[in-house]
């Protein structure tokens, strides 16, 4: 990097070499002020000879710089004149005609035009041989401090040559890097809007873009900036480009330190609030002056700020980021010679302005290159993980597979222990009272059929209960209603239907809904076996605690059950079943009878 810039840009670029020429003597340097930037101010001009100093303060005005030359002989292409000055336009009278006169000069509507043209061409037909006389009428917009040094004339055919590549960086070389400096932070704001990492993609954009809006003050000679706003602008986006730097570099070194930061945005701030203060309320005819050297001694802090960042990162970590590096490094020599020839010889070199948004693009050109390798390693990695992600999903539908097997075997198996139970403490319970009572000769007909008709009850419900009762709850009443009507009537009982509910019911799972089943299943049998009434009744309604809830109450007219009656499997089952779907269940007797309540919540418990 450093090769390319020193042999190849530099020499080309920013210190290309000139041709030597003899340029004419001027003779008679005078210097006045004009009420008028036109031929009556002209006529009323009360010239001075210059003084020897370089440097003179110009206020807000007309000026108008008067010389002479003395030609043996009047070139056929004319003469080229390069003047000097810092003014904002001018207009030129070669021996009272005018010869250049582009824009505006009537303040305080003025054009810049004379920022992008430095070199002007005087016709042979304008031109006498012997004494020629030159005015350089000056209109200054901000009051400012300029360099009084002599205008350079001679042959056009001489002018031009040596100064094709002086007009080329004022016009051409500003329009490409402005152009090139928003292209630039259109693709870093296009990064900063994808990107995860903003901080660092943002201070790119953020430079990217000040570089183009600072050069704009260079190259656009409508600018429709006036007055004291002018200066403000261009001092804050100058300065905002400086402070850039060093807050860019701690952002890419991906170990931001806050205290550097924060000191820097307050140097930045404290500055900003002086040029802000100088040309928009001091009312200084100076301020302009004031804002160019504080552009100056804050921009060399800012590049110090720079530098010491930069050797900070690499003394203490190590970066394989070579491009970005190198082209960092590359900065860090060019503000260390500007820092040299400002402080040491008050000289500014080109190598910063000029080399400042080669820079840039490079580094813009190494960050996008290696993020563009991430983009193509993420695309990289996202085949990857979609080859793994298929293995693994391949994998994991294999297991659901057996998982669902062996769900269905433990399924199996937990029902055939409900059977089994069933089966020992109803069934078997009642096979051995009836032998029991056989063998002890007390197997009365009536008890026997009893008997009987138990063992009948218990299977119709152990069957009831391994058939399908439907997939909602809705459904479930709706089968249970239509089981239990023909055995509670067979019976000699009457069956009461009361749905308040409606179909406003909670949701559940097929499991959840044959364990409510199989509770009211039992609830019912109860009351047909030990009640002896001759009704009952089925309620469900909503609960009073919340709206969402739904209780099921099975109640009927008897005298009652006591505990002894229906121990075993009876009461057991139930509150088991209705502890496994997380419901509640009560069991209420007195001499009017006897009533089961199971109160389902809002969401109940899944069953595994």
């Amino acid at each position: 990097i450093q090769a390319l810039f020193w042999l190849v840009f530099n020499p080309n670029f920013v210190s290309p070499k000139g041709q030597p020429f003899e340029s004419y003597e001027l003779s008679n340097m005078e210097f006045s002020k004009l009420s008028s930037p036109d031929t009556a101010g002209l006529a009323k001009a009360n010239y001075v000879p210059v003084q020897e100093s370089p440097v003179i303060f110009q206020e807000r005005g007309y000026y108008s710089w008067k010389f002479s030359a003395n030609l043996s002989t009047i070139p056929e292409e004319g003469l080229g004149l390069l003047p000097n000055g810092a003014a904002d336009n001018i207009r030129l009278y070669v021996n009272k005609h005018l010869i250049f006169g582009e824009g505006r000069m009537e303040l305080p509507d003025v054009t810049y035009d004379f920022l992008t043209r430095p070199r002007i061409r005087v016709p042979a037909a304008a031109l006498a041989k012997g004494e020629n006389t030159f005015e350089i009428v000056q209109v200054i917009e901000l009051s400012r401090e300029t360099l009084n040094f002599p205008s350079k004339l001679g042959d056009y055919k001489t002018i031009e040559n040596i100064s094709d590549w002086r007009l080329f960086l004022f016009r051409d070389a500003n329009i490409v890097s402005t152009t090139v400096g928003f292209v630039i932070s259109f693709f870093a704001f296009i990064a900063l809007l994808r990107s995860n990492s903003k901080t660092t993609v943002a201070w790119l954009f953020i430079l990217a873009l000040l570089w183009p809006i600072r050069n704009l003050f260079l190259i656009w000679a409508e600018m429709p900036l006036h007055g004291a706003i002018r200066p403000f602008l261009y001092g804050f986006t100058t300065l905002s480009l400086s402070a850039a730097w060093p807050l860019f570099v701690d952002a890419w070194s991906n170990k931001s330190k806050r205290r550097f930061v924060r000191f820097n945005l307050l140097i930045w701030f404290l500055g900003i609030a002086l040029i802000g203060y100088w040309t928009l309320l001091s009312g200084n005819v100076g301020a302009f002056t004031k804002v160019e050297t504080l552009l100056n001694y804050f921009g060399i802090a800012f590049m110090f700020a720079t530098i010491t960042r930069l050797v900070w990162h690499f003394v203490g970590t190590r970066d394989d980021r070579y491009w970005e590096a190198a082209i960092l490094i590359m900065l860090v020599s060019l503000l260390g010679l500007f820092l040299t020839y400002t402080l040491l010889w008050d000289q500014h070199k080109g190598y910063l302005d000029l080399g400042q948004p080669l820079l840039l693009f490079a580094f813009a050109i190494a960050f996008f290159s290696r993020n563009f390798r991430l983009f193509q390693s993420s695309a990289e990695i996202s085949s990857l993980l979609k080859t793994q992600l298929d293995d693994r999903t391949a994998e994991l539908e294999l297991a659901h597979a057996r998982e669902k097997v062996f769900i269905r075997k433990e399924a199996y198996d937990h029902e055939r222990q409900r059977i089994m139970r069933d089966m020992h403490d109803g069934l078997g319970s009642n096979l051995m009272s009836m032998l029991l009572a056989a063998r002890r000769g007390e197997a009365k007909p009536e008890k026997v059929a009893e008997g009987l008709q138990s063992i009948v009850d218990e299977m119709r419900l152990m069957i009831d209960s391994m058939d399908s009762v439907g997939e909602s709850l809705a459904v479930a009443l709706a089968t249970f209603r239509e089981r239990v009507q023909s055995r509670v009537e067979g019976a000699g009982f009457k069956l009461n239907w009361t749905n308040s509910a409606g179909r406003d019911l909670p949701e559940l799972g097929p499991r959840q809904v044959l364990q409510v089943f199989r509770i009211m299943q039992e609830a019912v049998t109860n009351a047909l076996k030990h009640s002896g009434g001759d009704v009952i009744d089925v309620n469900i309604s909503h609960s009073d605690e919340t709206k969402q809830a739904v209780q099921i109450s099975i109640s009927d007219n008897g005298k009652g059950m006591k505990a002894d009656k229906v121990a075993g499997h009876g009461l057991d089952n139930m509150q088991s079943r209705a502890a496994a779907i997380g419901a509640e269940i009560t069991n209420d007797s007195d001499d009017d009878g006897a009533r089961v309540t199971l109160s389902l919540p809002e969401t109940l418990k899944k069953i595994v």
